[in-house]
């Protein structure tokens, strides 16, 4: 049996765009992205810097563990 070298790629791209995306912590570049009511906020590190825009509530008590 020959296998499509394309074939893998292709089931990979479809894998990752099927992914639910916009929950909380997810990164976003505006509201929309964000799904269950959470919008796009700015999201800062320990010392309070800003590293990034990420779905979250918008009140200031999102916590989100990344890496």
């Amino acid at each position: 049996m020959r296998r499509a070298p394309w074939l893998l790629p292709v089931v990979l791209a479809i894998v990752a765009l099927s992914c639910t995306k916009g929950k909380e912590c997810d990164t976003c570049e505006g509201d929309s992205d964000c799904k269950d009511n959470f919008v796009c906020v700015n999201f800062k590190d320990d010392s309070g810097k800003v590293v990034g825009k990420r779905c979250g509530s918008g009140q200031g008590a999102t916590t989100c563990r990344v890496r």
